[in-house]
């Protein structure tokens, strides 16, 4: 059981937040009653499992992700704010660490609902800073018998990030984002409850604009944390740890349209899937 729950528990983190992902130069805010529109695919893959659990040496996992994201930028919370929602159809084909047979699921996953309130907002500094709150709401399609390639995660889950970007003469920029997730209580895994403590994340993001239409990036993550408990006990070896590296190009086709690829390895891991993701994003400015 342990092995299927750290299974559970990294499928779950591998779509749950790859839209709350962030990306370069997604700080920089823009005017007061801009709407735009975002869609991500998500593409992930691992035949490697990092820890003790996997006994036959053969868990794999893809995980493929679509998602819609709708954003307002608004000024009606006193500086400007970004309240948004974020709808995902997930893909998932998997076979759990100690586990001889596959299994795979697909269907809506958990809707995300939150925003972001910038404390900074300064363009003639190039300084950006904002506070960033997005709230899964448990009403994805789930299977209690199949909890590992189940769309859904039958739990609240709550992303508080916290950014700050500053821009380095007319190409450059930096950014590191702060984040916890905090998960709720799974009252129907198997039956059982399952409970998971937060895991912390840092991302931190260089880019340069090649031209003033596209700008490349290289970013760093690195989380820690999610240690499980299942039935009122504490399951050992079940807490993640990961360092992951990616690229990532975005390129403006006018005024209105733009595309983002980024690629990202995971360099090291402990207790979850280690492998490579990929997301190309594209987004429609109203």
């Amino acid at each position: 059981m342990r092995n299927l729950i750290t299974c559970f528990i990294a499928i779950i983190a591998s779509f749950n937040t790859f839209a709350a992902d962030m990306n370069a130069r997604d700080f920089i805010a823009a005017p007061d009653g801009t709407v735009l529109s975002a869609y991500y695919l998500s593409y992930s893959h691992s035949t490697n499992f990092r820890g003790d659990g996997d006994t036959y040496k053969n868990a794999k996992a893809t995980v493929t992700a679509f998602a819609f994201r709708q954003v307002l930028y608004t000024d009606l919370c006193g500086v400007i704010c970004t309240p948004q929602f974020v709808i995902p159809y997930v893909d998932i084909d998997s076979r759990s660490p100690g586990q001889m047979g596959s299994g795979s699921g697909s269907g809506v996953g958990d809707p995300q609902i939150g925003g972001t309130l910038f404390l900074i907002n300064n363009p003639n500094t190039q300084t950006y800073s904002g506070f960033m709150t997005l709230l899964t709401v448990p009403v994805g399609e789930y299977h209690s018998q199949s909890p590992d390639v189940s769309p859904g995660g039958n739990r609240w889950v709550l992303d508080l990030l916290y950014n700050f970007t500053q821009g380095l003469g007319e190409r450059w920029v930096v950014e590191a984002d702060l984040e916890a997730l905090l998960f709720g209580k799974n009252n129907d895994y198997y039956g059982e409850s399952l409970e998971q403590k937060p895991v912390f994340r840092l991302q931190t993001f260089l880019s340069y604009a090649f031209t003033d239409n596209t700008y490349g990036a290289l970013r760093f993550i690195q989380g820690q944390g999610g240690e499980a408990r299942f039935d009122g006990a504490t399951l050992s070896d079940t807490e993640q740890k990961y360092t992951q590296l990616g690229v990532e190009i975005g390129h403006k086709l006018d005024q209105k349209n733009q595309f983002m690829l980024a690629l990202t390895k995971d360099l090291d891991s402990s207790n979850t899937f280690q492998g490579a993701q990929a997301l190309l994003r594209f987004v429609h400015v109203y």
